[in-house]
């Protein structure tokens, strides 16, 4: 059996985080390095454009095109199936010259309802509008069920200076909001640069603090008669 102690505490920090909360910019060179990993989803999808297609279910860009493996391209280090350094031998999603913006927007209709998590990961930036080959100026955003921003991070310089297909400039942006993510925008000064592994999932929200708060002083009442009555 758990002891009431144990029990009362798990009740208390199970809701940690209430309000929407932004994760990253974190190195990221596999999928297990996303802070997403572990959780508890009733739906989870991740994209990592290795079948050369974006077709996970209720996820849809603005822009933007797969880009397959070689010289210029930077996947996510271990998509290739070896964490080596390099991106270069795996798939991307491509500005290809024609934004500076990507908006992945998430279908409630088609997955039931809209992720409570959801992230990607910068991957590259060549040419940028700063001047600066390879660092450029990144803003990352997320916007809640009826389309208001939550907030974000940025800009902020990331980059190694190089387009080869260098793994440790790679970086998760992502957000937490207990009543639905309907977008995540990212923007590089830059219209030649690339994101990859666009991951997003469903948890059922955590309790309220009322709810805590109640549930925390029935154990209470709890181990006192059990106390009482021993």
């Amino acid at each position: 059996m758990i002891p009431y102690r144990l029990m009362l505490a798990g009740f208390l920090t199970a809701g940690a985080t209430f309000a929407a909360t932004l994760y990253g910019p974190t190195p990221y060179l596999r999928a297990s390095d996303s802070p997403f990993a572990g959780g508890v989803f009733s739906y989870f999808h991740l994209e990592d454009f290795e079948d050369g297609a974006l077709n996970t279910p209720g996820l849809s860009a603005n822009a933007g095109i797969v880009l397959a493996p070689g010289v210029n391209t930077d996947s996510v280090d271990e998509d290739d199936g070896a964490v080596d350094g390099f991106g270069q031998n795996g798939h991307s999603w491509f500005s290809n010259a024609s934004t500076t913006s990507f908006t992945f927007t998430f279908n409630a209709a088609v997955l039931g309802n809209l992720p409570t998590h959801a992230g990607l990961v910068w991957t590259d930036v060549g040419a940028t509008l700063n001047g600066i080959f390879g660092l450029g100026l990144v803003s990352f955003e997320a916007f809640d069920e009826n389309g208001a921003s939550l907030g974000g991070y940025g800009p902020g310089f990331h980059g190694d200076g190089s387009v080869a297909g260098g793994a440790s400039e790679d970086r998760f942006f992502g957000f937490y909001n207990a009543s639905g993510i309907s977008r995540i925008t990212i923007s590089v000064d830059s219209a030649d640069w690339e994101v990859d592994n666009i991951q997003y999932g469903f948890a059922d929200p955590v309790p309220e603090p009322s709810t805590i708060a109640l549930a925390s002083l029935s154990l209470l009442a709890l181990a006192a008669r059990r106390f009482i009555t021993k």
